[in-house]
């Protein structure tokens, strides 16, 4: 079960024609040699940078955070163009990862996809829960193709979301909105599935725990620590990185949790900060690859 796109108006005729966008510009992604992709992304990369300032102050505001600087300072100033740069790097791969899955997965290093195969096999559900560091759409075939479950993704209710779908369900993954995403990924966790969700994205989420994250702290949604506990389902962070054009890694981390079912808040509160904790371990190794353009609610200090 997902929740529908709108059937009429202008944001679902704007999917439809992003959605025959999208098929042919997979088509010729997946057959453009990678140095002429990536040359092109380069191009295109430079470009986003020139004509985009909100974008960039968004992402000077969350990478500064990363890396300990001011917003305005020369260092940030490197990683937002550096960033901008890397994800139409990663657009150009996942184009090519959309149109030929089997060849991603021939080319991706799987390190610790075990405990997360070990984990599902115990049939006790298993929440994925990435950050916007790295690409994990490009790796939205590996669920599908290594786990052996069904799987739920947690997607944004937007027109470029519901043009992107049918590219997501065609490797697999069940597509859901956040309106019935709760009851849903519920259901599914509870039958022995998996939910795949970002966990540094909390603009739409209506429970949230202050929390100790990068140098700082910021109100992050409790989704996933919420569906641990209810489930009673572990939660499992992974990160997907580029390694080369085309060459992928994606890293599995051990298991958490889940909190006791009557420990409420607290519990919730404590498995956020261990995932707080990997995100910023990951985040801070590796900002260049951090696509947080999106508001985090950062607690101002005084």
């Amino acid at each position: 079960m997902t929740a529908p796109p709108p059937r009429f108006g202008r944001g679902r005729t704007a999917a439809r024609v992003l959605a025959r966008v999208i098929d042919v510009a997979v088509w010729a992604g997946s057959r453009t040699p990678p140095g002429i992709a990536h040359g092109l992304a380069a191009i295109g990369g430079t470009l986003e940078w020139t004509v985009r300032p909100k974008k960039r102050r968004r992402l000077a505001a969350n990478l500064a955070h990363a890396v300990g600087s001011p917003p305005d300072s020369r260092l940030v100033r490197r990683l937002v163009r550096t960033e901008i740069r890397n994800e139409a790097y990663r657009s150009a791969d996942l184009l090519w990862a959309l149109g030929r899955p089997h060849e991603f997965l021939a080319a991706a290093e799987l390190d610790g996809i075990e405990m997360a195969q070990e984990t599902v096999a115990a049939g006790h559900g298993l929440i994925l829960v990435g950050t916007h560091l790295g690409g994990w759409e490009v790796a939205t075939s590996v669920p599908g193709a290594m786990l052996g479950a069904p799987t739920s993704v947690i997607v944004a209710d937007d027109w470029l979301a519901w043009a992107i779908e049918h590219a997501r369900t065609a490797v697999g993954l069940s597509v859901v909105y956040p309106k019935v995403a709760a009851l849903h990924c519920l259901r599914r966790l509870r039958a022995g599935e998996i939910v795949l969700m970002l966990g540094d994205d909390g603009r739409h989420a209506e429970h949230r725990h202050r929390t100790r994250f990068l140098d700082g702290e910021a109100d992050l949604a409790s989704g996933a620590a919420t569906l641990s506990r209810l489930s009673r389902s572990p939660v499992i962070t992974f990160t997907v990185l580029p390694v080369a054009p085309r060459r992928w890694r994606v890293i599995v981390e051990p298991p958490l949790g889940p909190p006791a079912s009557e420990s409420g808040d607290d519990g919730e509160r404590e498995l956020l900060q261990q995932l707080a904790d990997r995100w910023t371990a990951m985040i801070t190794a590796h900002p260049e690859h951090w696509a947080a353009s999106h508001e985090i609610a950062w607690v101002q200090d005084g």
